[in-house]
């Protein structure tokens, strides 16, 4: 009798009063609190980023399709060109493709243009300049002058000439973005930019026929 008399009491109180199920809420609340806090913090650690980490990715990007286009003319003009140099060519195309694409997905990530709308490039390191002057940039007269090398070792060595200032002038961002961008991504894109093109620097030097 004491026994139902318990259960009936026990079963009679209100379920927020229930020990077990105020204990069975108190679970999941953790639960949903320690989703929502994982969620927040990694989406805040994805997208947090600065003018820096915005301009560098815009302008790389720009710097990067030249690149490709540098490297298109020369294997469509130098067919019979250095092998390891067309092999590097080659390698820069794809590369520098997939990371210009890896640009616009940070950038969209970021809720920003993927490209630089304006004219104007590197104001993000505090010395704006026209978009033709950015440096490592080839300019028109010189695509077109490399367009028309017919000799395969005049080719060979304007566009190492062409590539070698442009990977400088692509170090020079990425040295800036390294040191003064907050997103861990582009701080890291950046360093293996660094890396990269310093590498294939010295591979080109050693190609470059006097």
């Amino acid at each position: 009798m004491a026994i139902e008399e318990s259960l009936d009491h026990h079963n009679l109180l209100p379920w927020w009063k229930n020990p077990l199920n105020i204990a069975l809420m108190l679970f999941v609340a953790l639960l949903a609190s320690s989703a929502i806090g994982y969620r927040f913090g990694a989406r805040t650690t994805i997208v947090h980023h600065n003018d820096v980490d915005t301009g560098f990715l815009q302008d790389m990007r720009i710097h990067h399709e030249q690149a490709v286009a540098m490297s298109s003319i020369y294997l469509n003009v130098s067919p019979d060109g250095n092998v390891t140099l067309r092999n590097i060519a080659r390698e820069i195309m794809l590369d520098q493709a997939l990371e210009s694409g890896r640009m616009v997905q940070m950038l969209r990530m970021f809720n920003e243009a993927e490209t630089n709308e304006t004219d104007t490039v590197m104001g993000w390191m505090g010395t704006p300049v026209p978009m033709s002057e950015m440096p490592g940039l080839a300019t028109d007269a010189q695509m077109n002058e490399l367009s028309k090398q017919a000799n395969g070792t005049a080719a060979d060595n304007y566009y190492i000439t062409l590539m070698i200032t442009h990977h400088k002038g692509a170090i020079h961002m990425a040295e800036y973005a390294a040191k003064r961008a907050i997103n861990s991504e582009v701080i890291a894109f950046s360093e293996s930019i660094l890396s990269a093109q310093q590498g294939e620097i010295e591979e080109l030097q050693k190609l470059l026929k006097k």
